[in-house]
């Protein structure tokens, strides 16, 4: 195919489930007009994507094919979900779905997809590249990561100035082919003409993210203790009698009256060593 000479693949950014079912503008964008052309998906805080890299919850799936296997996904992150579809041609991704039991969290990277149904109503789900079962630990540092790259985006629209470009649903294949590759800063004033972004609300929907996570972890570390607390007790039973062991027990746990630390700002939070978008080569790579 001489016509897809000089594309390099494209990165997979991070997108939040609830921002990406808020976007509906897609282009193409590329110096020669052709079909080779990629196309992208601008979302209401700026982000350019051709290829999107999510990380949570596997709740439900379905083969939905019918002479064929085609399997579709619910994937739940902690703003909202987002359907992924697999089949045919993507064959590697359409085995490990398949072969996945839900609730179990994932990786996937997949193109964005926009189907604007008769009643005008606007559906959009990730055709998955590739898919790798991933831990907890995975999934939160993808929730760090988001939200960082979304606050980043955010704080770039402050700046922009809206420019001309489509008020209504549109999609690559009616949308000009661009005369040459657009600038973060013009993804941004395009997003916000598009779009009036409110930004405070996609920041509320970040805080909602980390609140989430932070709750998942206080949790996760009371259960912890609570079961340190049994084993403790368990070894000492032969020394103490049970009202001894239960009182050293509750001793162990956290204080009724103690109260969770504030949260910390956001710059608090742990950092990456590798600040540069994933590549689907890595999406199943431990820390």
């Amino acid at each position: 195919m001489a016509g897809m000479a000089g594309f390099s693949r494209e990165v997979a950014k991070r997108i939040f489930a609830e921002e990406l079912k808020s976007s509906n503008y897609s282009f193409r964008d590329g110096e020669d007009q052709h079909q080779y052309a990629p196309s992208y998906l601008l979302t209401p805080t700026g982000a350019k994507c051709n290829r999107v890299f999510l990380v949570g919850t596997l709740t439900e799936k379905d083969d939905i094919g019918s002479d064929i296997e085609y399997w579709r996904g619910r994937v739940v992150d902690p703003t909202g979900s987002i359907l992924i579809y697999a089949g045919q041609y993507q064959p590697e991704a359409a085995q490990i779905l398949a072969c996945m039991e839900a609730p179990s969290y994932i990786a996937v990277v997949g193109k964005p997809n926009l189907y604007q149904t008769e009643d005008g109503n606007i559906i959009i789900s990730l055709r998955a590249e590739s898919i790798s079962r991933v831990d907890e630990k995975t999934r939160n540092q993808w929730i760090i990561d988001t939200a960082r790259r979304t606050l980043e985006r955010l704080d770039a629209l402050k700046n922009a100035s809206p420019v001309p470009a489509s008020g209504d649903f549109t999609t690559a294949d009616n949308v000009p082919v661009a005369s040459s590759s657009t600038t973060p800063a013009q993804d941004a004033e395009r997003a916000l003409h598009h779009y009036h972004t409110d930004i405070g609300h996609f920041r509320e929907m970040v805080l909602r993210a980390l609140t989430s996570l932070r709750e998942e972890l206080l949790k996760s570390d009371a259960h912890v203790v609570a079961a340190e607390s049994k084993s403790a007790a368990a070894q000492g039973s032969n020394k103490a009698s049970p009202a001894a062991s239960q009182a050293g027990a509750e001793e162990m746990l956290p204080s009724k009256k103690s109260k969770p630390k504030k949260s910390e700002p956001f710059n608090a939070w742990p950092q990456p060593e590798d600040e540069d978008e994933v590549e689907t080569i890595n999406i199943g790579k431990k820390s």
